[in-house]
């Protein structure tokens, strides 16, 4: 099952993101909101269909690992309790330094091993979140140069500045000596999923920030003054905060 959990990594990590370039409706010449009438269907049925594939695959891996995670869960409490135990064992004199010393690094690879699947699973909501709400984004008004928008579920901003993922490094340094630690970023320019679904991914990345935390809304702020574009995304499901994240970037153009 573990096997089978990191093969699904790879096709769902990121897929979100790229799916959000089949949007493919900015208007960057235009100063104002221009309402559109009706969203525009998929140009390639064959890329709708492999789309959806995707997207009920995406689904099934994430509940098959919310699933491990539990048993994960619980062995790093079971070895936590033994680490413990092994302890007082050895201030009693009972046992060797050493067993404990096994204790200790069986204790860190539970633990690793538990935070690396909730990254894991913070992505894949991440891309699940995107990719089911690509219809609603479709029929979101075009913004113009410039422009702002925003709703209970997404906040837009279709900055003007000469944006290049090549600066994340600006972000970065932004977010780190504003909040001390690293930028949380999820998805990072081109990665195989964006290649197997002929998707040009290059410019763009997410940060696992939800939009109305104060790191979140720091980071849009930032990105609004430097004239960043960039998507917000609230929740996929009203009340829920999974798969809250901000996109930056302009949305991906497809490769032909």
């Amino acid at each position: 099952m573990l096997t089978r959990f990191w093969q699904h990594r790879y096709v769902t990590v990121g897929i979100g993101v790229l799916l959000i370039g089949l949007i493919a409706a900015s208007s960057y010449a235009q100063n104002k909101v221009v309402p559109r009438s009706a969203p525009r269907a998929a140009a390639n049925p064959e890329l709708a269909r492999l789309r959806a594939d995707v997207l009920e695959k995406m689904k099934e891996s994430h509940a098959g690992a919310q699933k491990l995670l539990a048993l994960h869960e619980e062995e790093k409490k079971r070895v936590y309790e033994e680490y413990l135990q092994r302890r007082e064992l050895y201030h009693q004199g009972l046992i060797a330094r050493v067993e404990v010393a096994q204790a200790e690094r069986a204790l860190a690879n539970a633990i690793l091993r538990v935070d690396e699947e909730k990254k894991w699973l913070a992505e894949s909501e991440i891309a699940i979140t995107e990719a089911s709400t690509r219809d609603i984004i479709l029929g979101l008004p075009i913004l113009g140069a410039g422009g702002y928008s925003e709703t209970a579920a997404f906040i837009r901003f279709n900055g003007t500045a000469l944006w290049s993922i090549a600066d994340s490094h600006k972000i970065e340094a932004f977010f780190t000596q504003t909040f001390g630690r690293g930028l949380p970023i999820s998805a990072f320019g081109q990665t195989p999923t964006h290649d197997r679904l002929r998707f040009d991914h290059r410019n763009a990345m997410d940060v696992a920030l939800h939009p109305d935390s104060a790191e979140g809304q720091s980071l849009l702020s930032y990105l609004r003054r430097s004239g960043i574009p960039f998507i917000a995304f609230r929740n996929a499901i009203a009340g829920s905060s999974t798969g809250a994240h901000i996109h930056i970037g302009h949305p991906s153009p497809a490769k032909n």
